[in-house]
């Protein structure tokens, strides 16, 4: 990898809902105002993997924005902030339901039906800078896919993000962070990087088809933007992330 430490901030919709993959408009605004307020300047996925652009002046550390599932509410709540603070976005698309709706399997049950990115929109914002990557066909659990199925979910999502945009699309994230090294290998196949939901900083050691993130659930109060690198706030991941391992194990995950 030729980037150096970064923290990849996972976010899915922006709304008022309170759904464990929602963030609420004003606190998405003041956690962005923090960021900047930090002096970063954050980087898509694909410029952190590639090495290019400074993150900051000074502390020479990454911030990379995710968005999953290409929610319409991207275009309506997120970018006007982001570009009023100058920072980048990676978002990943379900490349079937593009102008749909997030009508699959898996939602957590108190998020509202959703609409989401239509091509048109999402053409009109990478020309604005933002980066789309992909996030499967129809947002299966790829895990329980066979092989043939799996490389139809990967490499179609690739294929249709890639005929509309006119441009190569390299970065991919796992739905519901769930992948085996059958799935591993059909994204190494198609994107050159690719996210989890597994907690945690990257950096240069980390495997590029196994991106940690910080989800943004994590990140509920801004001061806590103020923290991503510091030594405190990665004991706290760590501590997070076995907890969240314990009750995968007993079932009790709730996303």
């Amino acid at each position: 990898m030729a980037g150096g430490e970064a923290v990849i901030i996972t976010y899915h919709s922006i709304d008022d809902s309170g759904s464990v993959i929602s963030t609420r408009p004003d606190v998405f605004r003041r956690q962005m105002s923090v960021l900047a307020e930090q002096g970063y300047k954050s980087k898509t996925l694909a410029e952190y993997v590639e090495g290019s652009k400074p993150a900051s002046d000074e502390t020479g550390k990454s911030l990379v924005i995710t968005f999953d599932d290409g929610f319409r509410n991207f275009r309506t709540r997120a970018f006007p902030v982001l570009q009023e603070y100058g920072l980048k976005a990676t978002v990943f698309l379900v490349t079937d339901f593009c102008g749909k709706h997030n009508d699959w399997k898996g939602n957590p049950k108190e998020l509202p039906r959703q609409e989401l990115l239509g091509w048109d929109e999402i053409r009109d914002l990478a020309k604005e800078g933002v980066e789309f990557g992909g996030h499967t066909r129809s947002h299966l659990n790829l895990a329980e896919l066979s092989g043939s199925r799996i490389d139809e979910e990967i490499g179609g999502c690739k294929e249709a993000i890639e005929k509309e945009l006119g441009r190569k699309s390299v970065s991919f994230a796992y739905p519901f962070g769930k992948y085996d090294s059958a799935v591993k290998n059909a994204v190494k196949r198609h994107f050159g990087a690719a996210c989890t939901t597994s907690l945690g900083r990257v950096g240069k050691r980390s495997d590029l088809l196994e991106l940690s993130r910080v989800d943004s659930y994590y990140l509920s109060d801004p001061g806590s933007m103020r923290k991503l690198f510091a030594s405190s706030f990665g004991g706290y991941l760590f501590a997070r992330q076995r907890i969240r391992d314990l009750k995968s194990l007993a079932g009790l995950d709730r996303y």
